[in-house]
């Protein structure tokens, strides 16, 4: 069941927020395995599950989102419940509860678990040391791809109708790709960070994770506390970047793709090749995103290196070994690239492409096969998403196609701020692509 659903049968007195609630933990004592929850108290969830019902027995409606019951990744704080990130390390100061958080209670919803992440949100593969490894959805051999790794399990699963992820160079994308659901990541600074831990302040992003992209419309609302209105084309034209795609797909989703293109007209849709050239875009997002986040665990690196698991160390060291210039000129950099990506999207609604270049990859994999050849697992996967976190532009994630019986994600990419554009084609996309 996806939250509007569920939400209309609340309005209609054919469900309850507590019968809800008992799904979701039933859904998630089933599924123990996936290791989607990093923290669940069941009767402190009934006990608030049982407010809500009889609040809306009464006539009382606390907001839109009543007694519909939601995750939060273990990086945002939620009142009553701890926030580890995912690692052992001792944390930056952090409030009660994040702002993102709030807006979500204060519009009903029923926040019952929080979910596992790559630690530190500084990975994409949803492997974790010291929680263990979250596992996919659909193969439990797999990856769930990180780093919002266990809200997007959760959501696959229906442990609970949605999830609040954060995407920084993939975050939320990769692993609702990975498990056959729909991610979004607004513009930059759509969606309030504040009181959440930060691992790149320039290029954190805070979005939902759902089952249906109308879902992650009337969530992304409320998240940013505004209207998005969905101003998109009847027949969209898409742009096409297959000089950045060269060399960077699998042969089997590069077939997928090319299907879809050729598909697209008979759906009324017009299919333009663009470039989108992007040179040095993974190099400039490594040296960025890593001296930002070295700067925010610093202290804890200095005094308790032992409680970061030894990638997350090594990836964090390397981050302070990087000077002020270095990171000056990313930031130069990076604005070049932005001109890139304006060019780009001239003349058409929004840009298309995979949002993974291969199904989810078997847990442990740290190498894998492109058409280019052998390639580490961070770059191959993360470089199709990074670009537009780097660039802060609205990008969505759905499903479009099986590989090897796994579900592979679309990205959907607009210009900065046109988050209802980008969602009103994501929903074009998603009603054809049924």
């Amino acid at each position: 069941m996806d939250l509007l659903t569920a939400k209309a049968l609340l309005e209609r007195g054919e469900t309850t927020p507590l019968a809800l609630l008992e799904e979701a933990l039933e859904r998630a004592r089933a599924f123990q395995d996936r290791n989607a929850l990093a923290y669940l108290d069941e009767e402190e969830a009934k006990e608030e599950a049982k407010r809500l019902t009889e609040e809306l027995r009464q006539g009382y409606i606390r907001g839109p989102l009543h007694g519909i019951p939601l995750t939060v990744k273990d990086l945002f704080p939620v009142k009553g419940m701890p926030t580890r990130a995912g690692t052992r390390a001792p944390l930056p100061p952090l409030p009660e509860e994040a702002q993102a958080v709030r807006r979500l209670r204060e519009a009903g919803a029923l926040i019952f678990a929080k979910t596992n992440m790559h630690e530190v949100a500084l990975g994409i593969t949803g492997e974790n040391p010291w929680t263990g490894p979250v596992r996919n959805a659909l193969d439990a051999s797999r990856q769930a791809g990180g780093s919002s790794s266990g809200s997007a399990v959760a959501v696959a699963l229906g442990i609970g109708l949605a999830s609040l992820g954060s995407d920084t160079g993939g975050s939320i994308r990769i692993p609702a790709a990975f498990n056959g659901v729909v991610g979004f990541k607004p513009s930059y600074g759509r969606v309030s960070l504040e009181g959440a831990l930060p691992l790149s302040r320039s290029t954190d992003h805070a979005g939902p994770i759902a089952k249906t992209v109308r879902d992650a419309h009337f969530l992304t609302e409320i998240l940013a506390g505004e209207s998005i209105p969905l101003e998109g084309p009847q027949n969209p034209t898409f742009g096409v970047p297959l000089d950045f795609l060269e060399g960077r797909l699998g042969v089997e989703v590069r077939r997928a793709f090319q299907r879809l293109l050729e598909e697209l007209p008979s759906l009324r849709a017009e299919v333009r090749e663009v470039s989108l050239p992007l040179p040095g875009v993974y190099e400039v997002y490594t040296r960025l995103v890593r001296y930002e986040a070295a700067r925010i665990h610093e202290k804890a690196l200095r005094e308790h290196p032992e409680g970061f698991s030894p990638q997350v160390r090594e990836a964090l060291m390397a981050g302070l070994s990087l000077t002020e210039k270095d990171y000056r000129d990313a930031v130069a950099e990076r604005e070049a690239l932005r001109l890139q990506l304006v060019k780009a999207l001239r003349g058409v609604d929004a840009l298309l492409l995979p949002a993974q270049p291969l199904p989810a990859p078997p847990l442990g994999t740290e190498e894998v096969e492109l058409e280019s050849g052998r390639r580490s697992h961070r770059e191959a996967f993360i470089t199709l998403t990074l670009p537009f976190s780097l660039l802060g532009v609205p990008t969505l994630t759905l499903p479009f196609a099986r590989v090897e019986g796994m579900p592979v994600g679309l990205q959907v990419v607009g210009p900065y701020a046109e988050d209802g554009r980008v969602l009103a084609i994501g929903g074009w996309l998603e009603a054809r692509l049924k």
